[in-house]
């Protein structure tokens, strides 16, 4: 269920980063560079953690420590990719081109006349 969930959210976070409307991109830019933030500061922590043990332990807690720099590491990636995402080109009419005028129109597009 929980993977569900997070599906969903990064769906969103995706539709909202291409959206057309510049208020919800605007928005979602911020969530997703908070959580880019956040991110880096929880790979930030779990490496001192694993500092401060000299990187050894008896039990698989260190093991979760190496798991959560990386895990940690990999969000802020993601995060930090989809928050500076280009935006998809908005609307414009289709420029014209020499070689576009240039070109004689074939009969298929003007049609038969009917008699």
């Amino acid at each position: 269920m929980n993977v569900l969930i997070i599906g969903a959210v990064f769906g969103l976070l995706i539709w909202g980063l291409v959206s057309g409307r510049g208020a919800i991109r605007v928005m979602v830019r911020i969530i997703t560079g908070s959580l880019t933030l956040l991110s880096l500061a929880g790979m930030i922590l779990f490496f001192g953690v694993g500092q401060k043990a000299h990187w050894t332990s008896d039990g698989p807690g260190m093991l979760l420590i190496m798991i959560g720099v990386v895990a940690c590491g990999l969000f802020a990636l993601l995060f930090g990719k989809l928050t500076w995402l280009s935006s998809p080109p908005q609307d414009s009419p289709p420029s014209l081109s020499l070689s576009g005028l240039a070109q004689s129109p074939s009969h298929k597009e003007n049609g038969r006349p009917s008699e």
